[in-house]
């Protein structure tokens, strides 16, 4: 099948077209944000009750293991929540994503509008939950006498905006492939319980730089989710920051993911409605 009409090889003007609906946009995040908390007794307190259900969790094990999982003179209770918040983000956003575009399908065969609403609709729901979260970092820092580091954690917002554009690049790819090959969506769950323990959310990253030696350290820092984890925890708390290394390979990574994940749901999306 051939295309006509102006090449755009990248995919970068979805982003215009993401733009000029924001206003639909809007409306998906606010549907998908109903549907969720739809017939829920307690509504968005859930967003509270599980990080803060997983930091006991964790608290009680590591206690009961009498495994040191942070930084000396660091308490544990921040460490373990920054890490549990961002990957409920990341957790959220890719299985709620994953699904969008197939959920939508009786939409997306009638009706053409930038399909990468969808998507990023879901994403928009995962960050809201990340910030609704937030607000229990001063309150468990206060709680565990670990103060915060006001100098740096304007940072966060950055940080943050990184993480999110990390999982915006992933979630374009995970929404088109499992559009086409459902596969995806099965194997996805398996591959976020791995990921959560490759990842640095219920141990400090300052563990492993005093195991491993500086090549693994920085092979293992190259995943986004990792350094701004590691950059989150430094910025608010203190805690140790990646290396250097490893937070410009993780850059790198991220813009990757992120052009090339435009790139390819372009091309996914040309035949979408007949695939799908």
């Amino acid at each position: 099948m051939q295309y006509f009409g102006p090449t755009d090889v990248f995919g970068f003007g979805q982003l215009r077209d993401v733009w000029r609906s924001r206003e639909l946009l809007y409306s998906f995040f606010l549907r998908d944000l109903l549907i969720r908390y739809r017939q829920v007794l307690i509504g968005v307190l859930w967003v509270l009750l599980q990080p803060l259900i997983g930091v006991g969790i964790f608290m009680g094990l590591f206690f009961v293991l009498e495994t040191n999982a942070t930084s000396p003179n660091v308490a544990y209770a921040p460490v373990v929540l920054t890490g549990m918040l961002c990957w409920q983000l990341v957790s959220n956003s890719f299985r709620d994503a994953t699904g969008s575009l197939v959920n939508y399908r009786h939409v997306v065969t009638k009706i053409y509008f930038p399909r990468l609403l969808l998507p990023l609709a879901s994403l928009l729901c995962a960050s809201f939950d990340f910030a609704m979260g937030s607000l229990l970092i001063p309150i468990v820092c206060w709680f565990s006498q670990t103060p915060i580091v006001w100098s740096t954690a304007w940072l966060a917002i950055p940080i943050v905006l990184w993480l999110i554009l990390f999982c915006a690049g992933c979630i374009a790819w995970l929404s088109s492939l499992n559009a086409h090959y459902r596969d995806v969506g099965y194997a996805l769950p398996f591959a976020l319980q791995l990921g959560m323990f490759v990842s640095p959310v219920v141990y400090d990253i300052h563990r492993l730089q005093h195991v491993l030696t500086s090549r693994w350290v920085w092979l293992y820092e190259a995943n986004p989710i990792a350094t701004c984890i590691g950059l989150l925890r430094w910025a608010l708390i203190g805690t140790a920051m990646p290396t250097a290394a490893g937070m410009g390979c993780a850059l790198v990574i991220t813009v990757v993911v992120c052009i090339s994940g435009l790139a390819w749901f372009q091309r996914a999306d040309q035949q979408l409605a007949d695939r799908i």
